[in-house]
């Protein structure tokens, strides 16, 4: 999607050590035992329904972490992939483009 990695991991680490938090509420998400943020927490349930939109049997990837992160606008993912000019109707457009090609292979 044309995304310079090494630009977007630099500003994700800056933003995350000095971008102003959000009030979160005091009592962290639980999901799996692990805290994490509602934000975060919301991200990681949408990995699995993205996956199970594709097939109920494919496991996650990168495609369903990348969308489910882009669907909870909040959160500090979208944010920073939405000012790199990814947004969720690119990342589907791509994921479909990608998979159409590798099934072609198949045939």
């Amino acid at each position: 999607m044309g995304l310079d990695l090494q630009l977007a991991y630099k500003h994700t680490s800056f933003v995350l050590q000095y971008g102003r938090r959000q009030q979160e509420p005091a009592e962290p998400a639980d999901w799996a035992g692990v805290p994490h943020s509602r934000s975060a927490g919301r991200a990681v349930s949408l990995c699995f329904e993205e996956a199970d939109l594709f097939s109920p049997t494919y496991p996650i990837g990168t495609e369903h972490i990348t969308l489910a992160i882009l669907r909870v606008p909040e959160g500090s993912g979208a944010q920073i992939l939405r000012w790199f000019g990814i947004d969720e109707a690119g990342v589907r457009r791509t994921r479909d483009e990608l998979w159409e090609l590798l099934h072609s292979f198949e045939g």
